[in-house]
């Protein structure tokens, strides 16, 4: 016997530009996740020199699959206390790639199939290859 839940995340871009990704999920016994559709994110070089953060599309072979994973990171941060950080990172896996951009969607952004990884030993495996040291489970967050 199969459940089936939707969800829709809409993501409103400081640009005014709207992304929405839906996602149709089965909930049973079987810990295998439903694909969804990934709207990767637009490059504008011009804007991405004049930012004190960046994030980045990567893929990690693992177990003869790939993993889409996005690397962000901010420098000079300030904080509400007056205090700051030089530097801060994380990595969100978004899951193995089914099919790799294989289209776009009306606002022009590449469309990959995932799958997200919902199996824990997997998540510390990848966890671990991403950003190894003790914390990489702090660091990396699947999703």
């Amino acid at each position: 016997m199969f459940a089936h839940r939707s969800i829709i995340i809409e993501e409103k871009h400081w640009s005014g530009t709207k992304r929405a990704m839906s996602t149709h999920q089965e909930t049973s016994s079987n810990k295998k996740a439903t694909p969804f559709v990934y709207a990767h994110p637009p490059s504008d070089p011009v804007l991405d020199e004049k930012r004190f953060t960046t994030s980045t599309e990567h893929t990690l072979e693992y177990k003869g699959r790939k993993v889409l994973y996005c690397y962000a990171e901010a420098t000079a941060i300030s904080f509400c206390s007056a205090s700051g950080a030089n530097y801060a990172g994380n990595m969100i896996v978004r899951g193995y790639v089914v099919r790799w951009k294989y289209g776009t969607n009306e606002d022009g952004e590449a469309l990959s199939e995932i799958q997200p990884i919902t199996d824990k030993t997997e998540q510390q495996d990848i966890s671990r290859l991403l950003w190894p040291g003790m914390n990489s489970s702090s660091r990396v967050s699947f999703g």
